[in-house]
């Protein structure tokens, strides 16, 4: 009866630890998933990364040259606020 109780126990242990091998395993899958997932943003965001490092300076270009178009503008309403003033 105790060679029948320990065959059981060690056949019980055994099931126990496939069990946790396999849950082990379909762990493992789903982050290799994750994983592949991860790197496929890290692509995309170093993508981006690389098309904007040069917007800095675009953006002070930009304002300079809104700047001048602001001051030309001002020149224009002048003008043709005198315009107007000398033909009233």
């Amino acid at each position: 009866m105790t060679g029948l109780l320990t065959v059981l126990s060690v056949l019980a242990a055994w099931a126990l630890l496939g069990m946790l091998f396999v849950g082990l395993l379909l762990v493992f899958k789903s982050l290799q998933s994750i994983r592949h997932w991860f790197e496929k943003i890290t692509v995309g965001v170093r993508a981006v990364e690389h098309q904007t490092r040069d917007l800095p300076a675009r953006g002070s270009r930009l304002t300079g040259s809104l700047a001048e178009a602001l001051e030309e503008l001002d020149r224009a309403s002048e003008r043709l606020s005198d315009v107007r003033r000398s033909g009233s």
